[in-house]
């Protein structure tokens, strides 16, 4: 079914690049101003320059944002900065942090490219909801670059670990041509499988696979939208599109579902902007609807909540001072499809809306919700007057997020965070690349 296959990847050359810690970067959604200017300050090659090029006042459709970060790629591979490996391979990348729940882990993943498929094939399946204006400024991106510069997550099935044991026997063996010490909070290592049968014996394996988006929806239907363009255009020229061409992939980083370096954790949200009578009304109102009970302390609050994970839907919410209260809501109905049961929508009709007045899908409403996953963070926000109410969760299992997205039905957005984020430059995929099959 999924077609995953090996790629000439464009990377960063060590010999012009002696810390490669300098010149990676965290996916461009989670870069704040003051982080873009402390990355571009660390190495004048860092990737934010072309995930996150600047606009100005004086922008032109000739010369804007996403043409200056065209002709600044374009510079860095003349001056072999950035350099194409010669060969079609896959890539293994590793992950190895710890949490804030202080539990270590590795995670590890195969970096290749991936054939786009529209989401009515269900070859690979989305979990959650998109929004417009990321999808455009990426298209935008896409359009200057004709480049993939930071990968799409998706998690794959293999009970029998078919691909991490092929990945294993070659790591094994060799030494990584990446290795990081700890960068945004976690270290990074890299290595290129130069070995054929390896390559052959993975890409078999994946015939059979369907695909899970665990992040970056936005980028892989911005890759959907850009291969019909490309394709139009194409056909208008010369008629001929063989479905093959780089434009037709994507680059990805895999991991197995099943895999113990899977590490999930809850979006916890924050409520502001909101009158004052209406959140002391709000809070009147919680024991209609659940079972309440006020604890102690944070640390109690996070106790008691991590009890009820996947037993029963339990939220945390947070006011300031001390008051901590544990929320239950009634067992779920057996009957109510997967995405009903899931606390992150319980807790957006039965808490964010019917208590709140907050519609997730009004413009308005959305400047009002924002999303935190350190929940000492959360709670200092509220403690602190930044937010009026932070709404703690537990995380969303791996088994729920595959079962609403075989259900066919999409999760509201911030319903997962799979920790850490991916770091951005750790390999580029070029889409006018011809593709070896």
């Amino acid at each position: 079914m999924a077609e995953v296959v090996p790629f000439c990847g464009l990377r960063y050359n060590p010999e012009k690049i002696g810390n490669i810690s300098e010149v990676i970067a965290p996916p461009y959604d989670v870069i704040n101003a003051d982080d873009r200017i402390q990355l571009q300050e660390q190495n004048q090659y860092n990737i934010v320059r072309l995930i996150l090029s600047q606009p100005s006042n004086q922008d032109t459709e000739a010369n804007n944002q996403y043409t200056r970060a065209a002709k600044q790629m374009q510079h860095w591979i003349d001056d072999s900065i950035l350099v194409q490996d010669a060969t079609p391979c896959y890539y293994v990348y590793d992950q190895s942090f710890t949490t804030p729940e202080e539990k270590a882990y590795t995670r590890r993943a195969l970096i290749a490219i991936g054939k786009l498929e529209e989401f009515k094939n269900r070859v690979i399946l989305p979990h959650e909801k998109t929004l417009t204006a990321p999808k455009l400024d990426r298209l935008n991106l896409m359009r200057q670059t004709h480049a993939n510069l930071s990968p799409i997550f998706l998690l794959y099935s293999d009970l029998e670990g078919i691909v991490e044991s092929e990945m294993e026997s070659y790591t094994s063996v060799t030494s990584p041509l990446i290795d990081t010490p700890e960068k945004f909070g976690a270290t990074h290592r890299m290595w290129r499988i130069e070995d054929d049968k390896i390559n052959r014996r993975i890409k078999a394996t994946f015939i059979s696979r369907t695909l899970l988006i665990a992040d970056g929806h936005h980028r892989y239907e911005t890759s959907l939208a850009f291969r019909s363009e490309v394709r139009e255009q194409v056909e208008m020229e010369s008629g001929e599109w063989s479905g093959t061409e780089g434009h037709n992939y994507v680059m990805m980083n895999l991991v197995r579902m099943e895999s113990d370096g899977l590490a999930v954790l809850p979006i916890n949200r924050l409520l502001h902007k909101l009158d004052p009578n209406l959140v002391s009304e709000a809070l009147g109102r919680l024991t209609d609807y659940f079972d309440v009970t006020e604890c102690a302390s944070l640390s109690q609050l996070r106790g008691n909540l991590g009890k009820f994970s996947d037993k029963q839907p339990a939220f945390g919410i947070y006011t300031g001072n001390q008051d901590y209260r544990l929320l239950l809501a009634p067992t779920s109905d057996p009957n109510a499809s997967c995405l009903d049961q899931l606390d992150v929508k319980i807790l957006h009709d039965q808490i964010v809306n019917r208590l709140f007045g907050l519609d997730i899908t009004v413009p308005e409403d959305q400047k009002k919700i924002s999303y935190k996953a350190d929940t000492f963070q959360a709670v200092e926000m509220v403690r602190s007057g930044e937010r009026q109410v932070a709404l703690l969760m537990n995380p969303t299992s791996i088994n729920h997020v595959n079962e609403v997205a075989l259900d066919g039905k999409t999760m509201p957005q911030k319903s997962t965070f799979f920790y850490p984020k991916l770091a951005t430059g750790i390999t580029l995929n070029l889409l006018n690349s011809p593709i070896l099959i």
